[in-house]
C-alpha cells in the first residue's frame, strides 16, 4: 500500500473518530532530526543550518483539504514573523510529481520555503497524518507538534513564545 493511500486511511478513520481537532502534543523536548532536502528552486536545505531560529516544520500534500485550507494562514504566519526570526518549512508528501507541487505553489503564490520531502524524513518525524506541524525552538529541539491541523491562535501563541 502507497505511502498516499496509508495517509489518506488515517485522515478518513480519524475524522469519524474526531480526529480532525487539533491535538497538540507537548512533553519532553527531543532533539529534532536533521536532513537537507531540495526546495522548488533546486537549492539543498538543511534543518541544522537554521539553528539560531525558531522553524515551523508543516508536512502536507497538496491533495489533502485541511492542507490546503491551511495555506492561507502559514502564509499570514510567514509574513509576520520570518522577520522576527521565524523560518517555515512545508515538506510536500505528494507523489504525484513535484511539477504538480510547483504549480500549486505558484498558483496560491506561497511564499515559505516548500522542500519536496521524502520517506527518510518522513519516516524520522513518524509521520502517520497530515498535516502535521512541528515548532522547533532556537537551539533545534522539538517544543510542539500539531497533528491534524492546529489551531492558528495557538500556533501563532507558541510562535510567539518560542520568539
Amino acid at each position: 500500500m502507497s505511502r498516499k493511500a496509508i495517509v489518506m486511511i488515517s485522515i478518513i478513520v480519524l475524522a469519524l473518530f474526531g480526529g480532525c481537532m487539533s491535538k497538540e502534543k507537548e512533553g519532553a523536548t527531543a532533539a529534532a532530526p536533521d536532513f537537507t532536502l531540495q526546495d522548488i528552486s533546486g537549492k539543498q536545505v538543511r534543518l541544522a543550518d537554521l539553528k539560531g531560529g525558531v522553524v515551523m516544520l508543516e508536512f502536507w500534500a497538496t491533495w489533502c483539504p485541511p492542507c490546503r485550507a491551511e495555506v492561507p494562514a502559514i502564509e499570514r504566519l510567514h509574513t509576520q514573523y520570518s522577520g522576527k526570526g521565524l523560518t517555515i518549512l512545508a515538506i510536500a508528501l505528494d507523489e504525484g510529481g513535484w511539477d504538480g507541487v510547483k504549480d500549486f505553489v505558484a498558483d496560491r503564490k506561497i511564499s515559505y520555503t516548500v522542500l519536496r520531502g521524502t520517506e527518510d524524513v518522513s519516516s524520522k518525524y513518524k509521520i502517520r497524518l497530515i498535516p502535521s506541524t512541528f515548532l522547533i525552538d532556537k537551539e533545534g529541539n522539538i517544543k510542539k507538534q500539531y497533528m491534524g491541523g492546529g489551531s492558528n491562535e495557538v500556533v501563532e501563541q507558541d510562535i510567539k513564545a518560542l520568539l
